[in-house]
């Protein structure tokens, strides 16, 4: 009797253990937002969200002025909820170690005295050591990109020797490029802000501003 006492409750923890272990496992899987759909219904979602260019041109348009008045209490409203906004300072991109703002930390962005690591300059690997403000103004904006003059859509425009990656790091994005072309044929002035937008419950939120410029 005692025995099968003893057996009875060794099932009954082995039960409990591998519930346990169940609700773990999900509870880690929605703990860490995906890129990837899973399932037909986030992948219908995805496709009634894919933009027109023209609508694309006037979302980057509307994050451009943000970023041109420092109205970043405006531009948290097109942020991505989910993923927020990541940043870059160069075309490559590493989700691991680039700085990434919910639209809360966005929306203070002029207030924030927190001085952040941004990444590394090209040619020295001097950290790139900037306030919020002052890496939106000094490195994302550093043209009039609300008045560039080429607009590209989902196509990278131009490149240096950095790696171009916007379409691995974000697969199911779409992405507009405000580009200033170089000042003569073949210079090396040109540059480019990158927004790229991701779906969130049918339509397109801002999910990475991507800095890029000639790299050696």
């Amino acid at each position: 009797m005692k025995k099968q006492f003893v057996n009875l409750l060794c099932l009954l923890l082995g039960i409990a253990l591998g519930i346990g272990g169940c609700l773990l496992v999900s509870f880690i899987r929605d703990g860490s937002p995906s890129r990837k759909g899973e399932g037909a219904a986030e992948v219908a979602s995805a496709e009634s969200a894919i933009l027109r260019n023209e609508d694309l041109a006037r979302l980057a348009s509307g994050v451009a002025d943000c970023l041109a008045r420092e109205e970043y209490d405006t531009l948290a409203e097109y942020v991505h909820p989910v993923y927020g906004l990541v940043f870059s300072p160069y075309s490559t991109v590493n989700l691991g170690s680039n700085q990434c703002f919910t639209p809360q930390r966005v929306a203070v962005a002029d207030k924030d005295k927190t001085v952040y690591v941004w990444g590394v300059k090209y040619g020295s690997n001097e950290p790139i050591q900037l306030t919020a403000r002052q890496f939106f103004t000094e490195v994302l904006y550093d043209r009039d990109y609300a008045r560039a003059p080429v607009m590209g859509f989902n196509t990278v425009l131009r490149s240096g020797n950095a790696l171009e990656n916007v379409a691995s790091a974000f697969p199911d994005a779409q992405f507009v490029d405000l580009y200033f072309p170089p000042s003569s044929g073949e210079g090396t002035d040109w540059r480019i802000l990158r927004m790229v937008f991701e779906d969130y419950e049918g339509s397109m939120k801002l999910s990475a501003l991507i800095h890029s410029e000639y790299t050696e």
